[in-house]
């Protein structure tokens, strides 16, 4: 969806959830109910009023980085964020390999990694976290591996993803140190004739022991939408328009998972007990030729011009799915309110991130600024990349008026 898609969805979505609610009472606009043992938080409309919710500082209030200048305020590829509690930002910089501390005024303390295999090297360096106590850790997905870093940027030790378990993302981390994870698309056995078409196969949602001594699978939830085909007698995987996968984020020792099929998001114990679900009623996910084909001219203005009709032939002839994705990334604030993010096609950003407070109930949007990509939030800020209009990407924090 281009921006004129985004902001239509948007206003589809407040019309859907507050005009037909009308004069509503916040009670009226949520229900909790029971069942069997699950507790079900449905919402029919925004507690927040119209002109009433959260909005973002319109300047930063704090920025790092820069076009020339010191090598440590340069990023080549920034793929995740964090902020500690003093204020303190930790960036992982995917195309330098390398992890960097900034202090709460944005000046660079220190900075650790470059590209290998040894520890403290990373291939792949895709996700950052925090704890349990004043340690970090990293993911790295080219060598499936968790790195825990302790003062000073030591590595303290790597924890490898053995197993069968292929194309591992990080979800979070726990406070007893182990590690939830989550496959992208299934890696179970395959028999008999290839499947083509539109293809969602299960894919495990697992926590790794601190030590990566122990596997213990959580769940299975539906993986990675694809499309196979067999254009030339070999399967091709390809990811369709609309594409559906799994979302997930850590709240202390439980989990947010949704499959994006609805604007429904499960709360699920370690244990893969489901405790809550948090569902937004009557929103408009249904998909049109319009919407079909602003998808491919966005496609195809990715693409050299030679490629295009080719391109264009292929995104044809792949199958989209009934309903587009109610939702993209998910990530908790400082505060125990789930934020779910406006699905977008990659490299696409979402313009919005819809809003439950810690009990589950829908609060509203709050409106991301122009070129920034949200990685966190407390309770009065939030943090991404903005990039410039040379794509030179700089670290943002934006205060919350609420």
């Amino acid at each position: 969806m281009g921006l004129n898609r985004s902001l239509e969805f948007s206003a589809l979505f407040a019309a859907v959830l507050v005009c037909s609610c009308g004069g509503e009472s916040s009670v009226e606009k949520v229900t909790v109910r029971d069942s069997a043992g699950v507790t079900i938080v449905e919402s029919s409309a925004p507690l927040w009023e119209a002109g009433a919710g959260w909005t973002l500082s319109e300047q930063p209030i704090l920025q790092v980085g820069a076009v020339d200048g010191p090598a440590e305020y340069q990023f080549e590829s920034i793929e995740a964020l964090l902020r500690l509690e003093g204020g303190a930002i930790i960036v992982a910089d995917g195309g330098a390999s390398e992890i960097r501390v900034y202090d709460e005024a944005g000046v660079f303390v220190d900075g650790a990694g470059r590209e290998g295999d040894a520890p403290g090297e990373y291939r792949q360096l895709i996700s950052v976290g925090a704890g349990p106590g004043d340690s970090l850790w990293a993911y790295d997905f080219g060598n499936r591996r968790f790195t825990v870093i302790a003062e000073h940027m030591r590595v303290a030790r790597t924890v490898s993803v053995g197993g069968t378990l292929s194309s591992v993302s990080a979800v979070g981390r726990m406070s007893d140190g182990s590690f939830i994870i989550r496959e992208f698309w299934s890696s179970g056995p395959r028999t008999g004739e290839i499947q083509l078409g539109l293809l969602r196969e299960p894919a495990a949602v697992a926590r790794l022991s601190s030590d990566g001594s122990q596997l213990d699978t959580i769940g299975l939830f539906p993986g990675r939408e694809i499309y196979v085909s067999r254009p030339d007698g070999r399967a091709i995987m390809s990811s369709p328009l609309f594409a559906h996968t799994a979302s997930a984020a850590m709240w202390g020792d439980r989990v947010f998972l949704g499959t994006q099929e609805s604007f429904e998001i499960g709360l699920y114990a370690v244990d893969g007990r489901l405790e809550r679900v948090n569902r937004v009623i009557g929103v408009d996910l249904s998909i049109s030729e319009e919407d079909i084909e602003r998808e491919i001219e966005a496609d195809l203005a990715r693409v050299p011009e030679a490629r295009r009709p080719n391109v264009r032939r292929h995104l044809e002839e792949m199958h989209v799915p009934e309903t587009r994705p109610a939702y993209g990334d998910l990530m908790v604030d400082g505060a125990g309110n789930l934020w779910a993010a406006e699905n977008k096609r990659f490299p696409q950003l979402p313009r919005f991130w819809t809003v439950f407070d810690s009990e589950g109930a829908l609060l509203g949007q709050v409106d991301m600024p122009e070129r920034f990509r949200l990685y966190a939030a407390g309770d009065d800020w939030v943090l991404g990349v903005w990039m410039d209009g040379m794509d030179v990407e700089y670290v943002r924090v934006y205060s919350i008026r609420k």
